[in-house]
């Protein structure tokens, strides 16, 4: 039903922006949610789009901000790089501080240092404490914008600060207790106020072992506190333990959906920022350099195909038309391994001190299925060709399953280690090398069994 009405509604808005009547459309807009809002604009031709926001940006600059809050930070720089400075000045200070910060961090430098002046001092300054923390940490998600009381006012005290100052912050799940110089000491959640006594100091009903994180500390591991222990919000700290800010829970999605996005597209070798409907060029670019080292790992396979096959010997056609399953067996196995231990990484299951155990249970799960498969494919090969290349064959699955197990688990967390994403280990390293032993076994065991069968 919300669908269809959405629908409808798209269709009359670029009816009205086609004919001009640019504030019928707003108007049309201004009923519906921020959410629903950006979802209309990301639909709409170019032309359409760009000419509405300006007309949203100048007549309801407060909704215009709360729907760019909604969408994705690359069609929200493309948005706002489209006004007039001053309406994206004014945008910017209508947005959350972390909002903002976001959004500035992806414009291009001299358009980025051009709004920073025009801004407010008190809005500017605080962008740029922001964008003083390093990208995809706690300190340039958080909001600065919190809710704070001394330890030694009331529960009645605090109900009535909260009551004043309820409209400065952007949302107050919880109340964070500090000492005169801003040290974080607990946090008290606002059920808590309601179930004790008035006269009661925050001091004696907060929760002193406070989960929090540092300014410094990386987003993937706020997202997964987050997650873990169910807040709607995590407060962070500086390195004094002073609070900073705090990161609420609809910042936490938008990174839980950001880090998704980055594994699912590293996975395939493709960048995070290559999109369906961007530019051809943009894509080729990025993932040109992935297919050409994808290129070299399959060569340097082919090489051992070249070196190892016995050109001399009339099973080696037989062995060239069963490399597609050798290598699909391997790819996959491997494939399997690594994206269940990359998904355990991003949960902080696998790290490089349970590394072992992890690699052990993954060699036992190939192991086990390379023996079923090695039973199957031996009996086929077997009844198909001869009985010497079913043993080839069924020998080659035990080893290569066994070693995609190993392989798909340690160069993750190698890379991991090393700091690099290891959601890249997908398709160049991991099958790569797969490919690689599968063939040296798969070649070596053929030219052992040929020689000591004579065949």
């Amino acid at each position: 039903m919300q669908e269809q009405r959405l629908k409808l509604i798209l269709d009359s808005v670029i009816r009205l922006a086609r004919r001009g009547a640019m504030s019928n459309a707003v108007n049309l807009l201004t009923k519906l949610r921020p959410v629903d809002i950006a979802q209309i604009l990301m639909q709409l031709p170019q032309s359409e789009r760009e000419a509405i926001f300006s007309a949203l940006v100048g007549s309801e600059l407060t909704m215009a901000a709360e729907a760019v809050s909604e969408m994705g930070t690359e069609s929200a720089v493309a948005l706002l790089s489209t006004l007039n400075r001053n309406d994206a000045t004014r945008l910017l200070q209508e947005l959350p501080s972390d909002d903002a910060a976001l959004l500035v961090a992806e414009m291009p430098e001299d358009l980025r240092d051009e709004l920073l002046e025009t801004m407010k001092a008190e809005h500017s300054t605080v962008v740029n404490e922001l964008l003083g923390f390093a990208d995809e940490t706690a300190g340039r998600i958080m909001t600065p914008d919190y809710f704070a009381l001394d330890e030694d006012l009331t529960i009645s005290e605090a109900i009535t600060a909260l009551q004043k100052r309820s409209e400065e912050f952007e949302m107050a799940f919880y109340i964070y207790v500090v000492d005169s110089r801003n040290h974080l000491l607990g946090v008290v959640s606002l059920r808590q106020l309601l179930l004790n006594p008035p006269s009661t100091p925050l001091r004696k009903i907060m929760i002193g072992d406070v989960i929090k994180v540092t300014t410094d500390t990386d987003q993937e591991e706020v997202a997964r506190l987050v997650a873990t222990y169910n807040l709607l919000a995590v407060p962070v700290v500086d390195q004094e333990n002073k609070l900073a800010g705090i990161i609420t829970v609809d910042d936490i999605i938008d990174v839980m959906r950001e880090e998704a996005t980055e594994d699912i597209y590293a996975l395939a070798g493709v960048d995070a920022d290559d999109r369906a409907l961007g530019s051809a060029m943009n894509s080729v670019r990025r993932r040109l350099p992935w297919l050409l080292l994808s290129l070299g790992g399959a060569l340097i396979a082919v090489a051992i195909v070249r070196f190892l096959l016995l050109p001399s010997n009339p099973n080696s056609l037989l062995l060239a038309i069963l490399i597609p399953v050798v290598a699909t067996m391997g790819s996959n196995a491997a494939t399997q391994t690594m994206t269940v231990v990359v998904r355990g990484i991003g949960l902080g299951e696998v790290s490089w001190e349970t590394r072992w155990r992890v690699t052990i249970k993954e060699a036992l799960v190939g192991l086990t299925n390379g023996l079923v498969i090695s039973v199957v494919v031996s009996l086929i090969v077997a009844l198909w060709f001869n009985p010497v290349l079913g043993g080839v064959l069924g020998l080659t699955m035990i080893f290569s399953l066994l070693f995609a197990g190993m392989l798909g688990t340690l160069i993750p967390v190698l890379l991991k280690r090393f700091k690099v994403d290891p959601a890249l280990a997908s398709s160049v390293f991991v099958v790569t090398f797969t490919d690689i032993v599968t063939f040296f076994f798969y070649l070596g065991i053929a030219a052992l069994f040929f020689k000591t069968f004579k065949l």
